[in-house]
């Protein structure tokens, strides 16, 4: 355990720490055994139901996606915004019900682009790929891609640490969570010529301000500062799911990195673009974007919609 994560957790209470926390983590498993046992799709279509029961009782998250939908989609009518929202929702439960079967989902899937990557890896300078809270990134990150290789991701650690092993310690590669720690396995990471996946549609409450969906958008610059810093390519990649219940992934070919000599610059230029093919993607499958978080300036929230 890390100084960081030593820190955070001798915030917490002792009750919570060994009676509430494991508890929840073990309601947590117990649900992920019962998801595990059913076949994928049966744990999909269940899955996609409680999302729904969920987004019904989520109402302050509700209401921060009708916020963003309404700034993304103008002129669309409220009906169309609440039919998005709640198709998100369900696709949402049935993301969660099909972790237990990302295997099975990932052998299933059909990956484009994936000379691009293979490429990239054959220069050995190490690299990012560029993902969102769209369709399922989990396939990705927790499945050889080829030959053994698997991307390492950047993750935002749980708070219950019980729950945090259950989530995410099952995924390959080398885990990098947010926070000064990781930002130094990151560098770690790209000395030894490895690739970073990262979602990039985050709000940080430090970062540049970046236009998404035409509001500004704080936008975490570390991607872009790295990538410049090591001379290492930046690919982008989604994965979607289809009327038929299996995901497309799409990986792209490099993003054109700016020759501008003033790095601000050069960073707002990577960042923008980043920001500008990710806008363009949750356009094309918007039910499948996870609307539910703040992404643009707090007071834009507090105002009724």
């Amino acid at each position: 355990m890390n100084p960081e994560e030593m820190i955070r957790q001798s915030h917490r209470h002792p009750f919570q720490k060994w009676v509430t926390d494991p508890l929840f983590a073990l309601l947590a498993g117990i649900v992920w055994l019962f998801f595990k046992i059913l076949p994928v799709r049966w744990a999909s279509a269940i899955g996609g139901q409680l999302g729904i029961l969920i987004g019904k009782v989520m109402h302050r998250r509700s209401h921060i996606g009708l916020i963003n939908l309404k700034i993304a989609f103008p002129d669309k009518s409220e009906t169309e915004r609440r039919t998005i929202l709640k198709k998100m929702w369900q696709h949402w439960g049935r993301f969660y019900a099909e972790m237990p079967h990302a295997h099975t989902l990932f052998k299933k899937a059909e990956i484009r682009g994936l000379t691009h990557l293979k490429k990239a890896v054959a220069e050995n300078r190490g690299g990012f790929v560029c993902s969102a809270h769209l369709g399922n990134w989990e396939l990705a990150v927790s499945q050889p891609l080829f030959d053994d290789f698997y991307l390492n991701p950047v993750y935002r650690r749980a708070n219950n640490p019980w729950l945090d092993k259950l989530m995410f310690q099952r995924r390959k590669g080398v885990l990098i969570p947010k926070g000064a720690a990781g930002a130094r396995k990151m560098v770690e990471v790209l000395h030894h010529k490895g690739f970073i996946v990262m979602l990039c549609d985050q709000k940080l409450r430090e970062g540049m301000e970046i236009p998404l969906f035409g509001k500004p958008a704080l936008t975490a610059p570390a991607i872009a500062v790295l990538a410049l810093k090591f001379k290492v390519p930046i690919l982008m990649a989604r994965s979607i799911r289809q009327p038929d219940g299996h995901f497309i992934m799409d990986v792209t070919e490099p993003l054109s990195m700016p020759q501008e000599s003033d790095s601000d610059k050069a960073v707002r230029l990577i960042l923008t673009e980043i920001n500008r093919r990710l806008e363009s993607w949750i356009r094309e499958n918007p039910e499948q974007w996870l609307w539910v978080h703040r992404r643009f300036d707090k007071e834009i929230y507090r105002n009724p919609i």
